[in-house]
């Protein structure tokens, strides 16, 4: 499996760049993940977002739909696709250390 580079680690993703092992997942592994979908520099509402999508996952053992992303976060879809603009919830999931969301 490929591995990613954190400080002094190596983690394990898959072959779409996802967390092997979501506890890995810890904010230098989020602003690694984040280069590399080349999203640049997370600002607070980046991570408002990421810290949300963590949080439903861990209570619901499943990754927010949209919807419930922007209701939640109060950040309008359109905010969350310029936050996130290729392939929106899929990379939120991504960055946040979450399986590949399905559906």
């Amino acid at each position: 499996m490929p591995l990613i580079q954190v400080k002094n680690r190596n983690v394990q993703v898959d072959s779409s760049g996802f967390l092997v092992n979501t506890a890995d997942w810890d904010r230098d592994v989020a602003v690694v993940l984040a280069s590399n979908t080349m999203l640049g520099t997370l600002s607070e509402a980046h991570w408002r977002v990421i810290l949300f999508v963590r949080d439903y996952y861990e209570r619901y053992e499943n990754a927010p739909m949209l919807r419930t992303i922007t209701k939640r976060t109060r950040l309008g879809e359109k905010t969350l696709r310029t936050l996130f603009p290729s392939a929106c919830r899929e990379c939120m999931c991504k960055i946040a250390g979450l399986p590949q969301p399905t559906g």
